[in-house]
């Protein structure tokens, strides 16, 4: 279908939607500006839409070093500004595992490399890097902000799945706005922590001590040591990739042997079961996935969850493979917890993870993408709060891990005990616990 009939076929999809707004009206959502916003730009993007969206920012507002307000960005021409914000409870203090901190343990600036030319650009309002399907700009770095929010409400405030002792290098790949590298670099302040990323988007003052982010591209030779790192983290980066299975062997040749590798994300978010199966027939939402799963595969990096087969991990020589589910819940219906910001990350992610790919590969015109993306936001906004819904309405989060060899062609990862004595590695050890939620292909 071309983009003139997908916006001939869904232009009325809503239209009951648009006639009558109300409390399920996008734009419309009341909510507070919260005190403890993560920074003065993510606090600046609320504070922008206070007129439109009526809401009530602080008295308290952050100002610049000289004492005047901060200036006001250029709109990002998304169809999902900020006006759409929950409030958000901070989940995890910065602080939070550093308690003996001294004012020493920060410094000003934490990236190691500047690049001054970076491949950014502008399309449709957005700002993206290199050829990455998603933008990432101070819109989306808000957004994942929110997420990763949601990842320590869902995880307990822990950070990894995996059994680190005394760990003495963290690396995490495509690190994005850097919170999970910084968190790790508070609870274990005696490791290094690094974070590569193509864009230099992560924070550059008031870090702790013992982090750095680097630019770098994960598709390229990976130039690090090989045999030290004692965890490589690899989260949401579904369709950021051609080849997996290079990165799978760029990690397993810098992992000390004892050392993990931890994959999360999505496992069904673009799957015609499980989440897709509530939309009815013809929806907005079903139709744009599969315009985007086409849509990837011309830009030659999938999208969907293929790299999670535990295969391509034991292809790359990894052992102990464990993968485990969870359960989202998009809502307050299925998690009062987390919810609402799970809704509100999956709804305002729609039209930032369609624009690009539909634009630019399947040569969609701008606004059709724009009123269908609205569609499915309002088709998403409205089942999750359906009271007349039977099934749960969530989204399956997959953790795949595995560990390298003590020795080279060993089947089994062992360590040893207080002892000095070998012993198997039980695959209990998680620092999460027993919350998960096994599907059947889990078991």
């Amino acid at each position: 279908m071309n983009p003139g009939q997908a916006g001939r076929r869904f232009g009325t999809l809503d239209a009951q939607w648009r006639e009558e707004p109300d409390s399920k009206s996008l734009g419309e959502t009341r909510i507070e500006a919260d005190a403890e916003c993560p920074s003065p730009e993510i606090r600046e993007l609320l504070e922008q839409v206070s007129e439109v969206a009526d809401l009530e920012v602080d008295e308290d507002d952050e100002m610049d070093e000289d004492g005047e307000g901060l200036a006001e960005e250029e709109s990002t021409g998304s169809a999902y500004a900020t006006s759409t914000y929950p409030r958000l409870h901070l989940a995890y203090d910065h602080e939070y595992h550093n308690e003996n901190a001294q004012d020493s343990a920060t410094i000003d600036s934490s990236r190691s490399l500047y690049a001054e030319d970076i491949d950014f650009v502008v399309e449709h309002g957005r700002q993206y890097c290199g050829d990455y399907f998603m933008p990432v700009d101070q819109t989306e770095q808000t957004r994942q902000y929110v997420i990763h929010q949601v990842y320590l409400k869902l995880f307990d405030l822990e950070l990894t799945t995996v059994p680190l002792e005394d760990p003495r290098y963290i690396l995490d790949i495509g690190t994005g706005i850097g919170e999970w590298a910084i968190g790790m670099a508070e609870k274990y302040p005696r490791c290094e922590v690094f974070g590569t990323d193509i864009a230099p988007i992560q924070p550059t003052h008031q870090v702790p001590f013992n982090i750095e982010f680097h630019i770098e591209n994960a598709e390229e030779e990976w130039i690090r040591p090989a045999n030290t790192v004692d965890l490589v983290h690899i989260r949401n980066l579904e369709g950021a990739f051609s080849d997996w299975r290079f990165i799978y062997n760029q990690a397993f040749a810098c992992i000390r042997p004892g050392g993990w590798i931890e994959v999360v994300d999505w496992e069904d978010w673009l799957a015609d079961k499980n989440f897709l199966s509530l939309y009815p027939e013809g929806s907005a939402m079903g139709f744009l996935v599969k315009a985007v799963l086409e849509a990837a595969e011309i830009a030659g990096k999938p999208r969907g969850s293929h790299h999670l087969d535990r295969n391509l991990l034991i292809e790359a020589g990894f052992v102990d493979i464990k993968e485990t589910v969870y359960d989202l819940g998009i809502g307050t219906r299925e998690n009062s917890s987390y919810g609402r910001f799970w809704l509100f990350s999956c709804v305002t992610g729609i039209e930032p993870s369609c624009m690009r790919l539909l634009t630019r590969h399947l040569g969609w015109d701008e606004e059709v993408v724009r009123d269908l993306c609205d569609q499915a936001a309002r088709e998403t906004k409205m089942m999750a709060e359906d009271p007349n819904r039977v099934e749960a309405f969530v989204v399956k989060l997959r953790v795949v891990v595995g560990r390298k060899p003590l020795m080279a062609g060993q089947w089994t990862a062992k360590t040893l005990n207080e002892d000095g004595e070998i012993k198997e590695y039980s695959g209990d050890e998680s620092t999460i616990g027993d919350r998960t939620i096994l599907s059947d292909e889990a078991k």
